[in-house]
């Protein structure tokens, strides 16, 4: 063979390997000095609400949120995300040889907006079933002792982030007077459809619809356990078929073997308390992972499903599903441990007052989480 034919193999082969190793390295493989070849890297994607915060990755600066981090070795990362004027988001993080690691993070105000939502009083607010309304009562008497005549049992429609003023339908409407009925000592129970509101004074027990005013409720006490049973009956009928629905034997049957379950609202995921006095975990249905939770007197489902209120002692919390990322919201009075989520997440809902003589009948309050 002529030495030009040998040159233009050479060229050939040098141009094919280094062609190799330019797509290896674009597919994100490195070469490791430590073991003497081309080893495999994997990419982490971090995005934030809200964006533009900064993500250090071991400790050191990389990038801002909305980003690709790639060519990274394969390991447990320590990946932290920050920004002024918001709680800081830190996890460890597994990257795995030639898979995307995808971060969603929710940063959450470092020092939250406290407002009130009502001035007429609360007492006995229950949320209903879908947690779309909301039903309360309104004291009979004000706080000089004057009669008040929004006395009654109360329901707000849960819409978005608007404020009440400019979501008409949403706004706080009366669905029984007081002058019916003294509804200030009423015990009140959501229909499993959130449709109607059960409203029990003594051995009476009213059945309101809650979009209007009941002018003349119907007292449905000889029928009050048939119709209890038919509203137990339509919620164990739901269950179970959120259960049936479960692909994996094992999860399904952890679901229907469990002393409390709750679902998060796009059912994905499970909180699930194997025994009466057992620690609760959560199950993600999708990766088929278990997470256990902390210690707290409540835990409710945020509406993004992605994270859980922790209700402690004069404490409000906001964790991440799988138990990590603890985040102090409120710390101070609230009344009778009550906390809900607004439906969007925006906010979080208590009962408080205020130590003065204007503000101290407890009243709904909004912590913004935005």
């Amino acid at each position: 063979m002529s030495k030009r034919f040998i040159i233009t193999v050479i060229t050939l082969i040098v141009i094919g390997v280094g062609a190799a190793v330019a797509i290896f390295l674009a597919k994100g493989y490195t070469i490791s000095p430590q073991e003497k070849r081309i080893v495999g890297t994997g990419i982490i994607t971090v995005s934030s609400e809200p964006d533009a915060a900064s993500v250090y990755i071991d400790g050191h600066l990389t990038t801002a949120t909305n980003a690709t981090i790639s060519s990274l070795t394969p390991k447990i990362y320590s990946v932290k995300v920050i920004k002024e004027g918001f709680i800081p988001w830190e996890k460890k993080l597994e990257v795995k040889e030639g898979l995307v690691t995808e971060v969603k993070v929710t940063l959450f105000p470092a020092i939250p907006t406290i407002y009130p939502l009502t001035f007429t009083g609360v007492s006995k607010p229950v949320l209903s079933p879908d947690g779309s309304k909301l039903a309360y009562i309104v004291p009979t008497q004000t706080q000089s002792g004057e009669p008040n005549k929004k006395g009654g049992v109360w329901v707000w429609t849960l819409i978005g982030n608007q404020p009440i003023a400019f979501a008409r339908s949403a706004e706080p409407h009366q669905i029984a007077s007081s002058s019916l009925a003294d509804f200030s000592q009423a015990d009140l129970q959501w229909s499993a459809d959130s449709k109607q509101v059960l409203a029990t004074v003594g051995k009476n027990n009213y059945l309101l619809e809650s979009d209007r005013l009941n002018n003349e409720p119907r007292d449905i006490t000889p029928i009050l356990q048939a119709t209890l049973d038919s509203w137990k009956e339509d919620i164990q009928a739901k269950d179970e078929a959120r259960i049936l629905a479960i692909q994996d034997l094992g999860l399904r049957k952890i679901a229907s073997d469990s002393a409390q379950l709750y679902w998060s609202p796009d059912e994905t995921k499970m909180m699930v308390k194997k025994e009466p006095t057992s620690a609760l975990y959560v199950y993600d249905l999708e990766s088929k992972k278990e997470y256990p939770l902390p210690d707290a007197r409540a835990h409710l489902w945020l509406p993004d499903s992605r994270h859980i209120i922790l209700v402690e002692e004069e404490t409000i919390s906001l964790i991440d599903f799988d138990g990590t990322n603890k985040a102090i919201i409120f710390a101070g009075k609230f009344e009778d441990s009550f906390v809900f989520p607004w439906p969007d997440s925006s906010r979080l809902v208590i009962i408080s007052s205020l130590p003065t003589p204007t503000a101290s009948e407890p009243n709904l309050y909004g912590i913004n989480l935005r």
